[in-house]
């Protein structure tokens, strides 16, 4: 059937050989997966100056609440926020409404919202 198999091989010996061959490249692609999702899962916490000046400043900030992986914030112009800044500190969507706008932060937005309230002493 397989010119190219001498008679000599053992075929327990080759589905062995596939198996490891299967388990090498299912190890390789779940390699490729985690590293891409957790590319895409830096979301900074840690300097509240930076959330701040992100949002417009501290007298743009009205109020700030969290619930989830949600960020609700209510700002005096909604204009003065920095878009391409929140995305790079790790929101992954904007909502924005009249005066307030949503965040989608997954799993840091009541942490964000203790540093944005911490800033503003409401806290």
């Amino acid at each position: 059937m397989f010119p190219f198999l001498s008679n000599n091989l053992n075929p327990t010996l080759i589905i062995i050989f596939v198996c490891i061959g299967v388990l090498l490249i299912v190890g390789i692609v779940l390699a490729i997966l985690l590293l891409r999702r957790n590319k895409n899962k830096k979301t900074i916490i840690n300097n509240e100056s930076e959330w701040i000046d992100a949002l417009g400043g501290q007298e743009n900030i009205k109020e700030a609440t969290a619930v989830g992986s949600r960020l609700s914030i209510v700002l005096l112009n909604k204009e003065n926020i920095n878009r391409d800044r929140l995305k790079e500190l790790g929101v992954s969507n904007i909502l924005v409404m009249s005066n307030k706008i949503t965040l989608v932060i997954e799993n840091k937005a009541e942490q964000v919202c203790k540093l944005i309230n911490h800033s503003l002493n409401k806290e």
